[in-house]
C-alpha cells in the first residue's frame, strides 16, 4: 500500500498544473422523522451553499455517520459511524477522535495523520456528515407525529412543530420548551428550565428570539388546549377554548350573553385547585377566568 501512494504524491510535485477540486456537499432538505423508530432517509443532493450552512457548522458526535474521502485513494476512504467514545477507525490511520469537531477540522486532522505517517505527501480529504444522530430534539404532546428528530444546523420551535406534522385540533396554543441547564454552583447536577411559548406570536420568523432556537436534548411539549365551561341561563351554554386575558365579561359574551331569565347578580364560578378541591366564589365582570373554570348563571328569583 505504501508503494502505491508514492506515485500519486510525485504527480502532485510534477510541472503539470492540477486543477483544484470542487467538492459538492449534499443538502439536507428534510429532517429525519423519529430516528429512534425508523431508519433515516437518504440525503438528497442539492445546493452547496445550503449544505455548507447546515452541515459544516455542526459538530460531530456519537452515532453520526460520516463519509471520509481521500481523493485518488479509495482504499483510504471510508464511511464510518462515530462510536460512544467519540472515535472512528480509518484505514492505515487507525483510531481517531473526532467528537466535538466540525467536518472542516476533521479534514485537517485526517490529512495531518496521513502526512505524519508518510502515506501521502499532499493528501486532499473531504468529510461529509451523512446522518446526524448525536444532536437530537424531542417533540411531544398534541402533534401529528411525536418523536425524536435530528438537530442539524439551526432549528426553531416552529420548524420542529412542522417537522412533527403540525398541531392536532386539540392542541393548546402555548407550547413548553424544556431545556437542560448546564450544571453550576447552585445546581451541580444540572436542572431543567421551562420556557412557555405563545405559538400565535412566533409566526413572524423575523422576530424569533434566541430562546426559540433549539439546542441538543431540548424537549418541545404541546398540551391539550385548556377549556372553560359556561352553563345555566346563557344563550349558548357549553365548553369553549381558553384565550389570553379571559375575563368573566368576555366569557359571557362568547357564550351568547345572559338570557332574559338569567341574573347577573347570581353568577358563580367553580374552580378546582392544585389539590383537586373545588371552590365556589362570586365573581365580578373583571374577574379572570382560568382553564377548567365552570361559570354558572342562575335564574332570577322573581
Amino acid at each position: 500500500m505504501l508503494l502505491c501512494a508514492w506515485p500519486v504524491a510525485s504527480l502532485a510535485q510534477s510541472a503539470v498544473p492540477v486543477a483544484p477540486r470542487v467538492v459538492q456537499l449534499p443538502l439536507v432538505t428534510t429532517w429525519a422523522a423519529d430516528l429512534a423508530a425508523t431508519p433515516a432517509s437518504p440525503v438528497p443532493q442539492g445546493s452547496l451553499l445550503a449544505a455548507e450552512g447546515v452541515l459544516s457548522s455542526s459538530t460531530v458526535g456519537a452515532g453520526d455517520q460520516v463519509l471520509i474521502t481521500v481523493f485518488g485513494q479509495p482504499d483510504m476512504s471510508a464511511e464510518v459511524t462515530v462510536n460512544d467514545n467519540q472515535q472512528v477507525t480509518l484505514p492505515l490511520i487507525g483510531t481517531l477522535k473526532v467528537g466535538g469537531l466540525v467536518p472542516f477540522a476533521i479534514e485537517k486532522l485526517v490529512a495531518q495523520r496521513l502526512r505524519e505517517g508518510e502515506y501521502l505527501r499532499s493528501p486532499e480529504v473531504s468529510v461529509q456528515v451523512r446522518q446526524v444522530r448525536s444532536q437530537m430534539v424531542s417533540v411531544l404532546g398534541e402533534v401529528q407525529r411525536p418523536g425524536r428528530f435530528a438537530l442539524s444546523g439551526k432549528l426553531s420551535v416552529w420548524d420542529a412543530l412542522a417537522t412533527a406534522g403540525g398541531l392536532t385540533p386539540r392542541a393548546d396554543r402555548v407550547a413548553v420548551l424544556v431545556r437542560r441547564v448546564a450544571p453550576n454552583a447552585s445546581s451541580p447536577s444540572g436542572a431543567r428550565q421551562e420556557i412557555q411559548i405563545a405559538l400565535d406570536q412566533i409566526v413572524d420568523l423575523g422576530k424569533l428570539g434566541p430562546d426559540l432556537e433549539l439546542q441538543n436534548d431540548d424537549v418541545v411539549f404541546v398540551g391539550v388546549q385548556k377549556q372553560f365551561y359556561v352553563h345555566g341561563e346563557v344563550r349558548r351554554p357549553g365548553a369553549y377554548p381558553m384565550e389570553p386575558g379571559l375575563t368573566l365579561m368576555r366569557a359571557l359574551a362568547i357564550s351568547g350573553g345572559v338570557t332574559e331569565r338569567g341574573s347577573m347578580r347570581r353568577i358563580r364560578v367553580h374552580r378546582t385547585d392544585g389539590e383537586q378541591k373545588t371552590q365556589e366564589f362570586v365573581p365580578d365582570l373583571s374577574s379572570p377566568i382560568v382553564g377548567g373554570d365552570v361559570v354558572y348563571v342562575n335564574e332570577r328569583l322573581f
